[in-house]
């Protein structure tokens, strides 16, 4: 059932989203060109670097170990989008590091699951194909948010009713996605958080902890800050589940990614209350 339902739901969240976006969105790659690349920059190398890391530090067991880099290879997700909204930061470029960086995911998240499964698996790794997983990520991905995007550019009144549905929608589908996905392993969930949470809550804070304090060395204004911090702590966990059920046929390998997708809601939404009681108006600049 997982394994039918969670492409079709990704699709439907990335459709979504592509309701929301426009081209507009994508020329503010150009526009803030810090911002942006210190945000892809984090989100692409930094993340995946951070998972190497904490993996030779305090080691796990292999396929936890290959579904945490995978998770890292994951791009940010919408519900970043709207904590950014919540926390007053900068809702566009947000929009932009969610929107760029999931249309390079079906590039980017098949050549580092490789590279997880190969490192950490060897000879006990399911099989990857890289070309069928890049047009598989490229028609649940890529093509709903341009079909999103094509939609509100034929009709925006249609659009943005569409979106009012799909907003709301789209986090009862990911939640779902959630439960469904520790409901698949639920006699071994205690356990396996056990194993895995302390893993999953200490990539997403250092990981945050890491994008607020670059956002400050390259002196960006605090709403960038917030939307990079909160695009970095906050990985689209759907995607990453789809990889490792669907694709890969292993839930064993999506454990810590479901774990990681529930708490990263905690903390995620705790910053974002944060930073928004610390400033009575949005800070521009």
């Amino acid at each position: 059932m997982l394994k039918i339902g969670l492409p079709i739901a990704l699709a439907i969240i990335m459709f979504g989203m592509g309701l929301g976006l426009t081209v507009a969105d994508f020329s503010r790659v150009f526009s803030k060109p810090k911002a942006f690349l210190l945000g892809a920059g984090l989100q692409i190398v930094m993340l995946p670097l951070i998972v190497v890391l904490m993996l030779f530090l305090f080691p796990l067991s292999a396929p936890f170990a290959a579904g945490l880099m995978i998770l890292a290879a994951c791009p940010g997700g919408v519900t970043s989008n709207i904590l950014t909204y919540i926390a007053r930061g900068d809702v566009a470029l947000s929009v932009s590091l969610t929107a760029v960086i999931s249309l390079l995911g079906f590039v980017t998240v098949p050549l580092i699951t490789g590279f997880a499964l190969s490192h950490h698996m060897s000879e006990a790794a399911p099989e990857l194909p890289i070309a069928k997983t890049m047009i598989g990520i490229l028609l649940i991905t890529t093509i709903p948010v341009a079909l999103g995007m094509l939609v509100r550019k034929l009709n925006i009144n249609v659009a943005v009713r569409m979106e009012k549905v799909f907003a709301p929608l789209s986090a009862i589908i990911f939640i779902a996605v959630l439960i469904g996905a520790l409901l698949a392993e639920r006699d071994n969930v205690v356990p396996y958080i056990q194993q895995t949470g302390a893993h999953a809550i200490a990539l997403n804070l250092v990981t945050m902890f890491v994008a607020i304090m670059a956002a400050r060395m390259f002196m960006l204004p605090k709403t960038q800050g917030t939307a990079i911090t909160l695009e970095c702590g906050l990985q689209n966990s759907t995607l990453g589940l789809v990889v490792a059920i669907t694709i890969l046929g292993r839930t064993d390998i999506s454990v810590p990614i479901a774990v990681y997708g529930l708490l990263m809601l905690f903390t995620g939404f705790g910053y974002a209350m944060w930073i928004r009681s610390r400033q009575a108006t949005p800070d521009h600049g």
